[in-house]
């Protein structure tokens, strides 16, 4: 009945492609809801940027590791006026 008159019957290697198929997709569901989800709010700022005092940023980018502390003193300063 299934297969007679269309010359195609659905063999085992099918049923394995939708079945993995049928996963993927529903894992990328989650996946990407997920992400929505623990994504941050609409108009948050990014962490790093949060901070208003260039001095509290010029500490978590020496902390980081983002600058030496040569250039951490010769930007702190800069910043207080210092020579």
């Amino acid at each position: 009945m299934w297969g007679s008159g269309m010359g195609f019957e659905m063999g085992w290697l099918m049923w394995v492609v939708m079945i993995l198929g049928t996963v993927g997709f529903w894992t990328l569901v989650v996946v990407v809801v997920r992400a929505l989800i623990q994504g941050r709010p609409a108009g948050t700022p990014p962490r790093s940027l949060s901070r208003s005092d260039p001095m509290g940023q010029l500490d978590e980018r020496l902390a980081r590791g983002e600058i030496d502390a040569e250039e951490y003193q010769r930007t702190k300063n800069l910043l207080t006026g210092a020579r």
